[in-house]
């Protein structure tokens, strides 16, 4: 009679997989066979499961997703000059939130008119750029009912009205906010969308950029919103974003709250710019309904810088701001 050669315990023995209870001799030259349970499923599914393989598979798509995204985290932005010896200014737009019934659409107007026809002028943009609200499982904000349009129709439009200035090289980069980013709860990337084939940088969550004008270099940190936000101080928020991320930049931009302050400081050593960049919502009820402000920031901060020696200086009111850029040209 055959015997069995490897011990059979029923707890290391697993009927899911078809594993062999162990292996029979069943003759006198040693000849063995394996031996399987009796089931009431012979063509039971084996799963085959490899952790290495599902690791490279992730591994491979995170390299394609992100060579497919817009989005980087630092950027070097050269501007063309028209008058290359003479200094150059740049408005700081933030909280544009187009499309939206509660903006002043005159003052954009105004705003990216004289952008356009200025020279040695161009723009950059701190975030939510549209209003984008929207319907998301059956609940809905207020807001919904301040859009007219449908945020697709928002994106589209105002990636035309911002796309005009980048084919100038008008437009010197741009950074995200958190009305745009609720599109990525339906799965869509707001800025991979809408946004893939601008010229300017895309700073998905903020950055760095290395301003090259002329002889000289000008370090801007910019993100939507950062900690340390302040009522009483706007641009605390500011001064943390430098101390904490990137103690090089010589000017820090944020949006996000609405508010509007301009600071010129000095920090470990150096002149600093840090802005609130405020919004052209000016319309919006919200903050007086919740005790948060009475009235919202006004935008239109502009930083201007000099190409042949290290030197910077900010303005909060853009008329006298672009009045003494165009006497500097002269």
């Amino acid at each position: 009679m055959g015997h069995i050669t490897d011990s059979i315990s029923n707890k290391q023995t697993d009927m899911k997989e078809h594993q062999p209870l162990g292996k029979l001799v069943i003759d006198a030259k040693g000849t063995e066979k394996e031996i399987y349970p009796r089931t009431s499923f012979p063509d039971k599914k084996q799963v085959t499961l490899n952790p290495q393989e599902f690791e490279e598979a992730v591994q491979r798509i995170s390299s394609l997703k992100e060579n497919a995204s817009v989005g980087q985290k630092e950027a070097i932005w050269q501007p063309i000059l028209d008058k290359p010896n003479k200094p150059f200014t740049f408005l700081f737009l933030t909280d544009v939130h187009y499309l939206s019934t509660k903006i002043e659409y005159a003052l954009l107007e105004k705003f990216l008119t004289t952008v356009r026809e200025t020279p040695n002028m161009a723009l950059v943009t701190g975030g939510d750029d549209c209003d984008n609200f929207n319907v998301q499982l059956g609940k809905a904000a207020t807001g919904v009912y301040e859009d007219p349009f449908e945020a697709g129709f928002q994106a589209r439009a105002w990636r035309q009205r911002i796309g005009e200035l980048d084919k100038l090289g008008k437009v010197g980069f741009m950074t995200f906010g958190n009305h745009t980013e609720w599109s990525y709860k339906g799965g869509i990337d707001w800025s991979d969308t809408f946004l893939g084939d601008m010229n300017c940088p895309i700073l998905t969550s903020g950055g760095l950029v290395h301003l090259k004008v002329g002889e000289q270099n000008y370090d801007v940190a910019v993100t939507h919103k950062y900690w340390g936000t302040s009522k009483l101080n706007p641009t605390n928020a500011c001064k943390r974003f430098l101390e904490h991320e990137y103690p090089e930049a010589d000017i820090v931009l944020l949006g996000h709250t609405h508010q509007s302050e301009n600071l010129q400081f000095e920090r470990g050593g150096k002149d600093r710019i840090g802005i609130i960049g405020g919004t052209l919502k000016l319309y919006d009820d919200f903050a007086r309904k919740h005790g948060i402000g009475g009235r919202a920031g006004y935008p239109g901060h502009t930083v201007t810088v000099w190409p042949d020696r290290n030197r910077m200086t900010s303005n909060k009111f853009f008329d006298i701001a672009v009045q003494d850029h165009i006497n500097r040209l002269n």
